[in-house]
């Protein structure tokens, strides 16, 4: 089945590591395609619920209710856009803690895995215009229960696009690893995109600058000393946030690191970074490159 320019109508979304840029391409190709099909279908710009969503192996889960437990992304596309498809099927396989061991002392065969995932893409194919399925991590993350990213996409019959870190050297190593992966198992990579085009929000700091946002800036304090209340008033009357972590909690070593170590990922809740990186991959990326 397919839609305009003959291309398929589902895609999967990969990358060559994690915190690369597949769930911020996501969220571009997804308001992308609502707003396409709303004015193609329905001649108005508001989105009707053609676009699924799916992430079929997902990691890092929470709950929804009903003792279910969904991929964390699977639950912040179908809340953010409104996606009317059942959990189930959106985040059909999850990894929760001690399941890699279940998968070796023979609980679950990747049999069943893969029919999980099949079952939940045809309903959503059956009742939508267009899947955008995301990826877990690199392409080969899963193979430890024989249902890889590579492999859930020739099992489905997708073909892929996969994002990469922004330079050459190491990002074009990482980007032909992936890429063997998918030609071992024959789905075709149909774009690959640099990372660096989601990081070029970083070039329009001058814009920034002249809009004034409020970054909201904060201060963490360590050390035995704990702040005086002179200080504290100062900090108050700035009206600057201020938290104090004292050595029996986390000495100031460990605190940086991580502090450095940390990645915000996007949640549902953070409204205002969905809409700036849905912006950002619908000012950024071509879509006709892709045929959608």
């Amino acid at each position: 089945m397919t839609i305009a320019h003959g291309i398929k109508k589902h895609l999967l979304v990969l990358s060559t590591g994690q915190h690369v840029g597949k769930t911020t391409t996501s969220l571009g190709l997804v308001a992308h395609l609502q707003e396409r099909f709303s004015l193609e279908v329905h001649g108005t710009t508001t989105p009707k619920k053609e676009v699924a969503y799916c992430k079929p192996v997902g990691q890092q889960h929470v709950p929804v209710g009903g003792g279910l437990r969904v991929d964390k992304d699977s639950f912040l596309f179908k809340e953010h856009f409104g996606l009317v498809h059942d959990y189930k099927d959106m985040s059909p396989v999850i990894f929760p803690d001690g399941f890699t061991r279940d998968y070796i002392d023979g609980k679950v065969t990747a049999a069943e895995l893969t029919e999980s995932v099949r079952v939940a893409h045809r309903h959503l194919m059956d009742t939508s215009e267009f899947v955008v399925v995301e990826g877990t991590g690199h392409t080969g993350v899963g193979s430890i229960c024989d249902i890889n990213n590579a492999q859930v996409a020739a099992e489905l019959g997708m073909d892929a696009i996969c994002i990469a870190l922004g330079g050459l050297g190491s990002s074009f190593d990482q980007l032909a690893l992936n890429r063997e992966m998918l030609l071992k198992h024959g789905v075709q990579l149909k774009h690959s995109g640099r990372g660096d085009v989601i990081d070029a929000i970083l070039a329009n700091q001058a814009e920034y600058r002249r809009r004034g946002d409020n970054l909201h800036p904060g201060l963490i304090m360590t050390g035995w000393d704990h702040p005086s209340p002179s200080l504290i008033a100062r900090l108050n009357e700035g009206n600057i946030p201020c938290i104090y972590v004292p050595p029996t909690t986390c000495d100031s070593f460990q605190l940086t690191a991580k502090i450095a170590g940390f990645t915000a990922k996007l949640n549902r809740y953070d409204t205002k970074r969905l809409h700036l990186a849905t912006q950002h991959v619908r000012d950024h990326v071509n879509f006709d490159l892709l045929g959608i």
